[in-house]
């Protein structure tokens, strides 16, 4: 089940910033769109054969984590100018437990630098969780938030304490969807 896709620009350069709780969130999330969307993927896994030309057949490419990789900032750069849709996790990982994290400063230059569209996204359920070694059944819904509006911490002359009150309201903007689709399960 999917909500919000009213949210998502038809067309043009948009960013997707989501949970992250199972590698398969960016296909989960690929299926409730209706465009065509690219992804960051952890760099090691582009070495398992199979894997890497699946994923880069559903459009992934490789981020070096824990540091500044310049290369997948340019190639996000790039595919924002030629209108494209991609998708982040701003935790950078796959949560263990299902709690939201802390969003990482590089997604937070990504989106000041961009200036495209940015909408949250929340991901419920999952049918892989960490650790889990085969799949299983689950009910899975994703909600699409409104465009968010950075105008307020645009106003930041510092640049980490921008990237950090970004981060901030990223991580706000996920919460309060997590909160409105725990809030529709009840009343159902």
């Amino acid at each position: 089940e999917s909500q919000g896709n009213e949210n998502i620009p038809r067309r043009g350069s948009v960013i997707l910033l989501s949970n992250h709780v199972s590698y398969l969130d960016p296909f989960i999330i690929g299926t409730a769109v209706n465009r065509e969307l690219y992804y960051m993927a952890r760099h090691d896994v582009f070495r398992i054969p199979g894997l890497r030309q699946l994923i880069v057949a559903l459009n992934a490419y490789p981020v070096r984590r824990g540091a500044a990789d310049r290369a997948a900032l340019k190639h996000t750069h790039a595919l924002l100018k030629a209108g494209k849709m991609v998708l982040i996790f701003p935790e950078g990982t796959r949560s263990v437990d299902g709690t939201l994290g802390k969003a990482h400063d590089g997604v937070s230059f990504i989106v000041h630098n961009a200036d495209v569209p940015t909408i949250p996204v929340f991901l419920k359920g999952t049918i892989l969780p960490r650790n889990a070694k085969c799949i299983r059944p689950a009910k899975l819904s994703v909600t699409f938030g409104s465009p968010l509006d950075f105008a307020e911490v645009r106003q930041i002359e510092d640049r980490r304490e921008l990237y950090r009150q970004m981060g901030k309201q990223i991580m706000q903007a996920i919460a309060e969807l997590r909160d409105k689709s725990a809030n529709r399960f009840m009343n159902k």
